[in-house]
């Protein structure tokens, strides 16, 4: 499969429960992220996380419907036409 360049948002709503395990799962996925860019917003026990990636539709799949599953977890994804 051809990789593509792609931006993925994460929202957490309940950082302190899940903030670990979505840890988890990027850190198995580190050599496809590009750029990482994590913001709590500690006075809502919720963060943001912006990633670039450089993987396959596939891999971006399976990584966002891994995080998707996690409770309080929200993921939106953008392929870049480049």
């Amino acid at each position: 499969m051809e990789k593509k360049v792609h931006t993925t948002t994460i929202t957490v709503f309940n950082r302190n429960s899940v903030y670990r395990e979505v840890g988890e799962l990027l850190h198995q996925h580190a050599d496809n992220i590009l750029l990482r860019v994590g913001y709590p917003v500690k006075g809502q026990n919720m963060a943001i996380i912006f990633l670039i990636l450089n993987m396959s539709t596939d891999e971006l799949g399976a990584l966002t419907g891994k995080l998707g599953q996690i409770h309080t977890v929200r993921v939106k994804s953008i392929t870049l036409n480049v």
